[in-house]
């Protein structure tokens, strides 16, 4: 710790360092806030191919086994039934 420095004046310094920071970021992100992204046509979705069961068990099952905390159901536990 400096010397002589109060440890409230210590937490003052340290919060402001990360608060300019955060200010930083946000100043460099309000650019691209202004910057609207060309808009594609994209296809609707109209004609589905019917599936059945098997075909969509053999489909999961050889799926890769990757999971993240967003599923909701992790692929092991989908491959389980």
């Amino acid at each position: 710790m400096p010397e002589g420095e109060s440890d409230s004046a210590i937490a003052e310094n340290f919060a402001d360092h990360f608060l300019n920071n955060i200010n930083k970021i946000r100043d460099a992100l309000a650019f691209f806030e202004k910057i609207t992204p060309d808009h594609k046509e994209v296809p609707c979705f109209g004609m589905f191919e019917e599936l059945t069961q098997d075909e969509v068990k053999k489909i999961i099952i050889h799926l890769q086994t990757k999971s993240c905390e967003l599923d909701a159901l992790p692929t092991r536990v989908l491959k389980s039934f």
